[in-house]
């Protein structure tokens, strides 16, 4: 049973059923129809994709022997080895938790009427609307706390933007200004990834405020206001949404009064269900790893060989490799970082080790390339 149609749980999906080949059956569980290429709702918010160009209906794991259900998942008890959902419930023998985190824009007033973001596909319509309708004044782009999926989104965000204002000849009427509780921009990856993102800011002549953590959006006066005081004023105002670890999860057996999931970090399995394994969003903020779906899709690599390998009784083989990497889409410049995470994830030493692989305009293509490969690989019609 896999709960999530997101990242870790398509790549958990395809790998258990290419193991084990008919040798067990396998569902996966998801209120939502469709899987969604997260990474591509910029581009949908710039009108450079269509909602259906992103995502594919989750009913085509019928063509790799995978079950699909959609519904919501309103609990889950791990004692008993079921789920429990909307219409039914189900029991299972090994679960794959993948549910990732819920984007939660009451959680600071105001936000839904003034902020708009590209963390979710009506999101990223809404925010195409606003940027095409902006005639110019002060754009702010920044984050409402420091946990949001794909931590360099914020700095892309005003990179497409600055690109998109230059083409319709509305840049020289704007003021952009991005702001995070980071001293630097990603400042906290090292000075290898920040310097280079510093560089591409201040090249397009968008302003950076760091440390800067928001406390609220005062919206007679449209300014954000910090929590020493600070004030951002803003004509148009781009927000990651406030985040929280799936709520079904965090209010099961499988987590801490502080509702976060208690995992053996090792192996992502449950340390009171060992026939549970936990991986992506949910769980990345407990175990000191960034929520991103490359990490996801590393994590559910693993689990997926320890169950295959539990099932066949031999040695399967892979591995999990703390490493995330994305391609940075900056308009008319772009950048391949990558970090490794070890002495952050398991042993707490240290900082992550990160580099920045290329940069350039070519390497667009290579984010494009791969959106292409992911659905022909894992979702194909």
């Amino acid at each position: 049973m896999i709960l999530g149609g997101g990242v870790g749980g398509l790549v958990s999906a395809n790998k258990i059923s290419k193991i084990l080949n008919g040798k067990a059956e396998i569902t996966v569980i998801d209120k939502n129809p469709y899987h969604e290429f997260m990474a591509s709702y910029p581009w949908v918010a710039l009108g450079y994709k269509e909602p259906d160009d992103i995502r594919r209906p989750l009913s085509l794991l019928s063509k790799k022997n995978v079950n699909f259900i959609n519904d919501e998942i309103v609990e889950i008890q791990p004692s008993k080895n079921k789920v429990i959902t909307k219409n039914s419930e189900y029991e299972y023998d090994f679960c794959i938790v993948s549910l990732g985190a819920e984007v939660k824009e009451d959680e600071i007033p105001n936000f839904s009427e003034e902020a708009h973001h590209s963390w979710s596909l009506e999101g990223s319509l809404r925010l195409r609307e606003a940027i095409k309708n902006f005639k110019g004044g002060n754009i702010v782009i920044g984050i409402a706390g420091a946990y949001y999926r794909c931590p360099p989104a914020p700095y892309e965000i005003a990179g497409q933007v600055d690109f998109f204002l230059r083409i319709r000849g509305v840049r020289n009427k704007s003021e952009i200004t991005v702001f995070h509780i980071t001293p630097g921009p990603m400042s906290n990856m090292g000075p290898a990834i920040s310097s280079v993102i510093s560089e591409i800011l201040s090249n397009k002549g968008i302003k950076f405020v760091g440390n800067f953590e928001p406390v609220r959006i005062d919206k007679e006066n449209k300014k954000v206001i910090s929590k020493d005081g600070r004030e951002l004023n803003y004509d148009l105002l781009i927000m990651t949404p406030p985040h929280k670890p799936n709520s079904v999860v965090a209010k099961s057996e499988l987590s801490s009064p502080k509702g976060l999931p208690i995992v053996d970090p090792s192996t992502f399995r449950s340390k009171n269900f060992p026939n549970v394994f936990i991986i992506g969003d949910v769980v990345n903020p407990a175990i000191n790893l960034p929520p991103a779906g490359v990490v996801a899709h590393f994590q559910a690599e693993f689990v997926s060989t320890q169950i295959a390998a539990e099932i066949k009784g031999t040695y399967v083989g892979d591995s999990f490799s703390p490493v995330a990497m994305c391609i940075m889409d900056f308009g008319d410049d772009a950048l391949f970082p990558m970090c490794e995470f070890s002495k952050m994830y398991l042993d707490l030493s240290g900082p992550p080790s990160c580099g920045v692989l290329a940069r350039g305009k070519e390497v667009k293509l290579i984010k494009m390339l791969f959106e292409f490969m992911w659905f022909a690989n894992y979702l194909s019609k």
